[in-house]
């Protein structure tokens, strides 16, 4: 009976206890969680090297030597394309790259070399016509002289006949002179005819040479040829709103096809006015293709635009576009890929820098929190310049030290990232 009795009383003793037991460890675990664990605050560690202060943005890749083939102006009119070479080729210097139909300019020099053929026939009747004529003119003049010559010897023999017979070959003889000098002017005044109307065929004909060949010249151009090596990319239709294709007639002096040269290429890209004071021709960029991350280039800046232009309708903000040369070619470069540019503006040595998202703006003081041990402590800070992802101390901190990368005082998550946005933009 007394060892029930004792087992009864150790019962109630544990029944009692154990409840005791349970309240002292929730309120324990309760105090452990009111105290803020460093240990779940990621952390890392101050850094002293080179820094690099660069400006990142997007371009857009293109040749830095391009020619475009226009339609040309020609006297037939309206063209028609029968040939292109496919999209996309690479063609050298000199090759067939688009043609026209040469129906119409076929037929013009058709023609003229008709007309040609007549004018040359006509200048030939022409020429044998002079010819004979002034074969017989030259026989009139021969016997109106010799006819003159006959009648002086006449007057000489009747010297001691009667009057009458010396006045009869007086007239004779005058007779004689007007035929032969009426003969010589009506000669000279053939020649003036014979020239004149021998320059209006040559002329005719030249008229008519100068037209096959400008024609021909012409034709030359219905061939549309590389004038440097590169890629060939369609331009827009804007009749259509589809690229060029076979079957188009453009319009005189339409753009038709790209000629890129591949052999150098280069990035085009804008700057905002906020950073474009920085950038100067020279500087190094490092150059990253969007659609091959691993994939990276240098390149220099070559060129700096002077004249802003409005970024957007639904901003003020205006932007200067900065030509980025590429070093060196590349197969894997073309026309139109998008790229991520950093431009080096400039490199401090020996500088002690940390990540910006460990930088905070508490009660108008610029502060980190180093980790000493499992509680952050607060340390104020000056800052220097900074790059797209680091900061640089120049007071408050030294290489090694440990800072949080989030705020440790504050428990939500999205206070935390509300906060974090706050800091950022307190610090651009």
């Amino acid at each position: 009976m007394k060892t029930f009795l004792a087992s009864m009383q150790r019962f109630r003793d544990k029944k009692y206890i154990l409840p005791g037991i349970g309240v002292l460890l929730v309120a324990g675990a309760l105090i452990v969680y009111a105290v803020p664990d460093s240990s779940s605050v990621a952390a890392t560690a101050v850094k002293q090297g080179d820094f690099t202060v660069s400006i990142s943005v997007s371009g857009e890749i293109r040749a830095a030597n391009s020619v475009t083939l226009t339609t040309p102006r020609t006297r037939a009119g309206q063209l028609q394309i029968v040939y292109l070479v496919p999209e996309g080729t690479t063609v050298k210097a000199g090759d067939d790259v688009l043609r026209f139909a040469t129906t119409d300019v076929d037929k013009q020099i058709s023609d003229k070399e008709n007309d040609l053929s007549i004018a040359r026939s006509d200048y030939e009747k022409m020429m044998a016509d002079q010819a004979y004529r002034n074969s017989d003119q030259d026989a009139s003049l021969t016997n109106a002289e010799l006819t003159y010559d006959q009648a002086k010897l006449q007057v000489e023999k009747m010297k001691f006949e009667s009057d009458v017979a010396r006045k009869e070959a007086d007239i004779s003889l005058q007779k004689s002179r007007i035929a032969w000098e009426q003969t010589k002017k009506k000669i000279a005044t053939q020649v003036i005819v014979d020239k004149t109307e021998t320059s209006k065929f040559m002329l005719r004909i030249r008229q008519i040479e100068s037209d096959i060949k400008r024609a021909n010249d012409e034709k030359i151009l219905y061939t549309m040829k590389a004038p440097i090596p590169g890629l060939v990319v369609y331009e827009i239709n804007w009749n259509t709103g589809r690229k060029i294709s076979v079957g188009n007639t453009p319009w005189p002096g339409m753009s038709l096809v790209s000629l890129p040269d591949l052999s150098r290429m280069q990035v085009v890209t804008n700057i905002n006015e906020v950073d474009i004071s920085k950038v100067r021709k020279g500087l190094a960029v490092k150059i990253a293709l969007d659609a091959f991350p691993d994939k990276q280039f240098a390149g220099t800046v070559v060129e700096v635009g002077t004249i802003g232009q409005q970024k957007n309708q639904a901003s003020n903000l205006k932007t200067f576009e900065v030509i980025i040369g590429i070093d060196g070619k590349d197969p894997i470069l073309k026309p139109g890929m998008t790229t991520g540019n950093e431009i080096i503006i400039e490199t401090i040595p020996k500088a002690v820098f940390i990540p910006i998202e460990s930088v905070f703006e508490k009660e108008g003081a610029t502060v980190v929190y180093t980790m000493n041990g499992m509680r952050p402590r607060r340390q104020d800070v000056k800052l220097g310049v900074k790059n797209s992802n680091h900061i640089i101390v120049t007071e408050g901190l030294r290489e090694g030290d440990m800072v949080a990368l989030r705020d440790p005082t504050v428990k939500d998550a999205g206070t935390q990232m509300k906060s974090a946005d706050a800091q950022k933009e307190a610090k651009q």
